[in-house]
């Protein structure tokens, strides 16, 4: 079911986001190439509390859910956005690009990274010799966005730099803020998170400090659904969930 023509896709660890636009069709990042059997048993290992469900879906990878997803609803997409570089986003850029015989976009930050022309360092809470596991394939980005791009009629581009130099929300139709994971919902990264907004990992952001002070930037903008790629939706009154996080953060 969509919310004003936003659907999300549950890719297990993540979500993609559809959106079901009057001007164009937009699938919105790509989720995680399949996992190994070696980083599923590392997972299991550290007791991270994936769910038979989420395990399955990490196993597949994210790109057959999408393609189900596509063709069970009978949508059809006409550009790939990436909401920002890490792995879980771009995962199946290439594979996709090519399938879907669309365009990429992605804010020009990040292009770099996206296109294997420079590289992030690795998360250090996973073993060096499963970092091969998390590599993407370089993608050409072809449509090079900035902050403040009216991207078509009903999606505006929003740069919060601090989680990747270039990760971006999507502002659509005054209404959904599809926030990448520049905020976390409620219950993300194995349900540590208890409150309805919660700001991103500090371990998996470029700047910590950058990540929280850009989220002002938000307050800007009207709104009142936020769908995080990781953690629950809200979809009324997330501008106020928004504020109150701001004011618990001294922000």
């Amino acid at each position: 079911m969509s919310h004003h023509g936003v659907f999300e896709i549950d890719l297990g660890l993540s979500r993609a986001f559809y959106i079901d636009g009057m001007f164009e069709k937009v699938l919105v990042d790509t989720g995680l190439k399949p996992m190994s059997k070696e980083v599923i048993d590392f997972f299991a290992a550290n007791n991270m509390p994936f769910s038979d469900e989420q395990l399955n879906l990490l196993r597949k990878g994210s790109r057959s859910t999408i393609m189900k997803f596509l063709k069970n609803n009978g949508f059809k997409v006409d550009v790939i956005i990436c909401t920002h570089c890490h792995g879980d986003h771009i995962g199946n850029a290439a594979q996709l690009k090519d399938e879907l015989n669309v365009p990429l976009a992605a804010h020009k930050d990040d292009v770099p990274v996206i296109e294997g022309r420079e590289f992030l360092p690795k998360p250090e809470m996973i073993p060096q010799e499963f970092h091969h596991h998390f590599d993407c394939t370089p993608c050409q980005v072809d449509i090079v966005l900035e902050d403040g791009q009216h991207f078509n009629e009903e999606i505006d581009v929003i740069h919060l730099e601090g989680h990747t130099k270039g990760s971006i929300c999507l502002l659509v139709k005054d209404i959904v803020l599809i926030a990448g994971d520049c905020i976390l919902g409620k219950g993300a990264m194995g349900g540590e998170n208890k409150k309805p907004l919660n700001p991103p990992s500090k371990e998996f952001c470029a700047d910590y400090d950058l990540a929280l002070k850009s989220l002002k930037k938000l307050m800007n903008y009207h709104f009142e659904a936020i769908f995080p790629s990781h953690g629950a939706s809200i979809k009324t009154g997330a501008k106020r969930e928004l504020e109150s996080l701001l004011k618990e953060l001294n922000l």
